[in-house]
């Protein structure tokens, strides 16, 4: 994909390579499905289109198994929230390289702060260590998935209990 500037007007131009197909719809918006981007995001989706589509794939597939597995009232500050971060970042560290899952990572809490944003970036960097341990390896999503919920269970995560980060089996 090429991008090109004209004023206030982006155009991305597709052309595939040779065995490559295009999929339709080419979904160009990063805000699309879970959650909405910053700021910081949008500017570095601009640059790094490909990257933002990962890792929102990631934050999507991450979201969808939280919903699955956890109650509502646990998706925000709680057990499914804790596990959404831990695996969203362990897929981007599958799929990017180190640098570019915690530049999105933390691009995405620039917003956040107090202790939800410590709780945040606290299951994001241990999802990234999980990620980085299964890169390579079959069925890496897989693994990666099932070590974040343990990771939940076993208190490796952080979840918030009356304002304050405590360990998420608790």
């Amino acid at each position: 994909m090429k991008l090109t500037l004209s004023g206030n007007e982006v155009t991305a131009s597709l052309a595939p390579t040779v065995g490559q197909e295009l999929a339709y719809p080419v979904l160009m918006d990063p805000g699309f499905g879970y959650g909405s981007a910053t700021p910081s995001e949008r500017s570095y989706c601009f640059w790094n289109p490909i990257d933002c589509t990962a890792a929102y794939d990631a934050a999507n597939k991450a979201f969808k198994q939280a919903q699955d597995w956890y109650p509502d009232r646990t998706l925000f500050q709680g057990t499914g929230d804790s596990f959404r971060h831990c695996y969203w970042n362990a897929r981007m560290e599958i799929r990017l390289s180190t640098t570019d899952a915690y530049q999105f990572a933390t691009r995405h809490e620039s917003t956040s702060s107090g202790v939800d944003k410590q709780m945040d970036l606290k299951n994001n960097a241990i999802g990234r260590e999980i990620g980085r341990k299964r890169t390579g390896q079959n069925s890496a999503g897989t693994k990666a998935r099932d070590d974040c919920r343990s990771a939940q269970r076993n208190g490796k995560l952080w979840i918030i209990k009356s304002g304050k980060l405590v360990r998420s089996n608790q």
